[in-house]
């Protein structure tokens, strides 16, 4: 696929040139893939957040083997994890919608704002799993919930229970990686609940089960010999809450606060909002731009995102509403258009989920530029979206209407197609704008470098550092 491609080459590019500047997450990653490469070690949790997994230092790991240790070598896990993602969303967005919005869809994902190429760039354990992981749960559970069948062959009741062993691997390496992932878990265990409880009482469950054990396994160990309070659900929960300094988190003036700053900032910053963009170098701090120009910006993105949300919700329970008369009849092509109907709406239902729990959440109110990615299962609602404004602008012209209704129809499919391009381009220049981010990450790449240097010419062996120095050298 040319789109895929060109995305991975631009992806490549962007890192060769040392965009962005690393940060001390990402040295994290590099040392525990440093261990697995030369000392023989296995780490199951990323170092000191014990609720992200390790799988981007074990593919940093491989390269690392390969092609000998770097940022450079260590990102390339990371992109091969954003090529299956693109692949995975092509594949969803078929199944569900059309090819046409596949590469449309892939086109803007492969596009972008600096903050969604920084999530798909930087190894900081969990970002590009939520999305290929979650991606591909929605997209098996969609799969097993269109072609469920009684009375299948042999053949095809062995290649469901393989898709349903997928699920569960998919699943438990989800798990593992990232829990910002459950939104998308739960819209896609509910999808089969819906439509595949008959498989119950096949070998299916099993299936199900053993494949979510491997995936799974390795945080099964670390929460068996994990410490209380450090088990990664105990994790999450104190995430969720806040720190010490977060205790009044929940109190009604905070959640306000948390509401805003959700819709001013995170919600933009995370679907790819081109503009006031933050510094590379400056995205740790969470140097977020607090001029009343920017905060219009967001929150008129954001309010469009809303539209757009409320449009397609209340486009697919109108067409539900309209099958619940024939769907007494049971026919099979009926089943697979209601349930095309219901997957499509647990697609929305997947970003109400996300952005009502990270609203309430203490996310938003301390950083809620960088804390953005705890949204990042919304770039999988994308075709969800979309489908609406796409729908609507491929509608062909029926000319036997009368001339007036022509008119409105006519101006109607060219409105939307000017959406489709204003989108279009809004994502490309949020791409095209990384060009003037590029020096003062090679500026930071260099001072990091002197830095370095200087430190083996006197042979320190040991300093001391706050957490943002260290772990980046």
């Amino acid at each position: 696929m040319l789109i895929i491609v060109l995305a991975v080459c631009l992806r490549l590019l962007l890192a060769a040139l040392g965009w962005p500047t690393t940060n001390s997450d990402e040295g994290t990653i590099g040392i525990m893939a440093r261990h697995i490469a030369y000392n023989g070690e296995h780490p199951v949790v990323f170092y000191s957040r014990n609720y992200l997994g390790a799988l981007e230092a074990y593919l940093g790991a491989a390269f690392f083997r390969l092609f000998g240790p770097s940022i450079f070598t260590l990102r390339l896990g990371i992109i091969l994890l954003d090529a299956l993602f693109f692949a995975s969303m092509y594949l969803l967005t078929s199944l569900l919608y059309t090819k046409k919005l596949a590469l449309f869809v892939l086109f803007l994902l492969g596009m972008g704002s600096s903050a969604m190429f920084l999530r798909e760039l930087y190894a900081t354990g969990g970002s590009t799993q939520t999305l290929l992981f979650g991606t591909l749960a929605f997209l098996l559970a969609a799969w097993l919930a269109l072609t469920y069948r009684q009375n299948l062959p042999r053949g095809r009741r062995w290649l469901r229970f393989a898709g349903y062993a997928g699920w569960g691997l998919v699943v438990g390496l989800a798990l593992w990686s990232d829990l910002v992932v459950l939104p998308v878990l739960l819209m896609a265990s509910l999808l089969l609940l819906l439509f595949c409880w008959r498989d119950l009482r096949s070998p299916a469950p099993l299936c199900l089960f053993l494949g979510l054990v491997v995936g799974v396994f390795p945080l099964i160990v670390y929460n068996l010999q994990a410490v209380p309070g450090q088990d990664s659900l105990s994790m999450i929960i104190g995430l969720f809450r806040g720190g010490k300094s977060m205790n009044s988190a929940h109190a009604l003036p905070q959640l306000i606060r948390g509401i805003e700053a959700t819709l001013d900032m995170s919600l933009p910053t995370a679907t790819g909002d081109p503009f006031c963009q933050v510094a590379a170098v400056d995205y740790a701090s969470d140097a977020s731009p607090h001029a009343l120009q920017c905060i219009i910006l967001h929150t008129g993105w954001s309010t469009g995102y809303i539209v757009l949300w409320t449009l397609a919700v209340s486009l697919t329970i109108r067409t539900l509403w309209k099958l619940r008369a024939p769907m007494q009849a049971g026919s099979p092509a009926l089943r697979q258009e209601i349930v095309l109907h219901f997957a499509r709406l647990g697609l929305l239902a997947i970003a109400a989920v996300a952005v009502v729990g990270y609203a309430v959440s203490s996310g938003p109110q301390d950083a809620p530029h960088s804390h953005a990615r705890y949204l990042l299962s919304l770039l999988i609602v994308t075709p969800a979206l979309i489908w609406p404004v796409w729908s609507a602008a491929g509608k062909p012209m029926v000319k036997e209407v009368p001339e007036r209704r022509l008119a409105r129809s006519r101006a109607a499919v060219i409105l939307n197609r000017g959406i489709l391009l204003f989108i279009a381009m809004l994502f490309l220049v949020g791409t095209i704008s990384i060009a003037s981010d590029l020096s003062s990450s090679q500026e930071a790449n260099q001072q990091q470098n002197e830095l370095i240097a200087g430190l083996e010419r006197v042979g320190a062996t040991h300093i001391y550092s706050d957490f943002w120095t260290c772990n980046r050298i």
